[in-house]
């Protein structure tokens, strides 16, 4: 990615994207957020939806986690631009994406049903495509280096 020493400007905001989720991570949403709406901005004013697929989930994931006022609908307005954001039709990482952050959308407005239905729908086209990180349930991550049992990810429903 790096030409005579020089970055290519068209991946700045993947990279702010990255570094703004690693700051949200470390407890930062604050911080985090400006520094991700402006990043997913770019990416889809640019046309790079590849990239603002993950870009919108870390920050419906952030907006959620945070959940102030108005983090919800800022959230929904997000997923709604990927869901009608130009795609390749056979580009299912998107179609995977949605159904996981819609699931926590539904999640955080207390609606166990449709949070149960994008889950369930979530998890079975993980295990069809065999994202063996998303099929949900235990699993390793490794955090800050040291690979532990992360208490999240065995919380029965995570996904």
């Amino acid at each position: 990615m790096c030409h005579n020493g020089r970055f290519y400007v068209f991946m700045l905001p993947v990279v702010d994207v990255w570094a703004a989720r690693g700051r949200a991570r470390c407890g930062d949403r604050d911080g985090a957020l400006p520094q991700m709406r402006a990043a997913t901005n770019d990416l889809f004013h640019a046309g790079q939806h590849s990239h603002g697929i993950p870009a919108t989930g870390f920050l419906v994931e952030t907006l959620l986690e945070r959940g102030t006022r108005g983090d919800v609908a800022e959230a929904e307005a997000a997923i709604d631009r990927l869901a009608t954001a130009p795609a390749d039709e056979r580009l299912v990482i998107r179609d995977a994406w949605l159904l996981r952050i819609r699931a926590l959308l539904a999640r955080a407005r207390g609606d166990e049903a449709t949070y149960r239905d994008y889950r369930d729908r979530y998890r079975a086209m993980a295990t069809s495509l065999g994202f063996e990180r998303h099929k949900g349930g235990p699993r390793r991550c490794r955090d800050g280096g040291n690979l532990r049992a992360c208490p999240a990810c065995l919380e029965r429903d995570h996904i």
